[in-house]
């Protein structure tokens, strides 16, 4: 019965900081539109602050980003190989050097 118990404070501690989350507003509207901002926001967002996207500004191309984001999926971020692809455009397009 122990057991059990703990078993449900853990699933109700869960829930609790998920629907915390959920409450919170998403910092999207700041974000350009494109095919990756949903990624960044619900990836991205969930460790980093959107200023963070200032320090690369303008210095990392496509595969600079590509190769950050594959270090972040290392760290814990739940992107699958289309998804890196396709935020690490986006990144590029949007706060990088661009597109090649």
């Amino acid at each position: 019965m122990p057991a059990l118990l703990l078993g449900l404070a853990v699933v109700a501690n869960a829930a609790c900081r998920s629907a915390a989350v959920v409450d919170e507003p998403v910092p999207a509207a700041g974000l350009p539109a494109g095919d990756g901002r949903d990624i960044l926001v619900t990836e991205c967002l969930n460790c980093h602050e959107l200023d963070a996207l200032e320090l690369f500004r303008d210095f990392y191309d496509q595969e600079r980003w590509r190769s950050l984001v594959l270090t972040m999926r290392e760290n814990g971020a739940r992107v699958d190989d289309r998804e890196v692809d396709i935020l690490a455009e986006y990144l590029a397009r949007q706060f990088g050097t661009g597109v090649e």
